[in-house]
């Protein structure tokens, strides 16, 4: 092959790899509801239990969001053989997400114990050098060099969600007549 059509090919391979990792991210992030939930007296415990459990325990109790979302999966599936596009693909849209934010949470209550697993270990590494070498293709494209400096002058601003809040506000603020 070509050296200019590897090359072109690798960076295209890894464009959509950083696009799909920061889909995954977005994903990933969204772990703080499950967090947020957890704060309730029955999640709570549920948490601290699986805190406590031993290495292979927490490698099965990644099982349970396959487990708890297959029912859901499949009436997805019922709904898009019935003719019921968009009610099926935005189930499956929301088992991913519910999914992948709970394996995520999972992640962050056992994390301790599974790097003890040395396979685990050198799959979490390997996994992670992925990231930062997709990240690194991600922030090389100067759409997003030029998002971030948007972005970081709106925040010097104030932002720009805020400065509309406060222009409603002003607006509609009840004006009080001076006798």
């Amino acid at each position: 092959m070509k050296r200019w059509f590897r090359r072109a090919v690798r960076w295209l391979l890894l464009l959509v790899l950083a696009v799909v990792l920061a889909y995954e991210e977005i994903q990933w992030r969204l772990s703080f509801v499950f967090a947020w939930l957890g704060k309730l007296p029955v999640l709570h415990s549920i948490e601290n239990w699986a805190r406590a459990l031993p290495p292979y325990g927490a490698l099965a109790l990644f099982l349970v969001p396959s487990v708890v979302l297959f029912p859901l999966k499949m009436l997805a599936l019922y709904w898009l053989a019935g003719g019921q596009k968009i009610l099926g693909i935005s189930t499956i849209f929301a088992a991913k997400v519910m999914g992948t934010a709970l394996v995520a949470r999972i992640f962050q209550l056992t994390r301790g114990a599974l790097l003890t697993i040395g396979w685990c270990q050198w799959l979490f590494d390997k996994i992670s050098a992925l990231r930062e070498a997709a990240y690194g293709v991600w922030k090389s494209f100067p759409v997003v060099r030029w998002w971030k400096s948007r972005w970081a002058k709106e925040k010097a601003r104030g932002g720009f969600w805020k400065r509309r809040w406060m222009a409603l506000r002003e607006r509609f603020k009840p004006r009080v007549k001076s006798l």
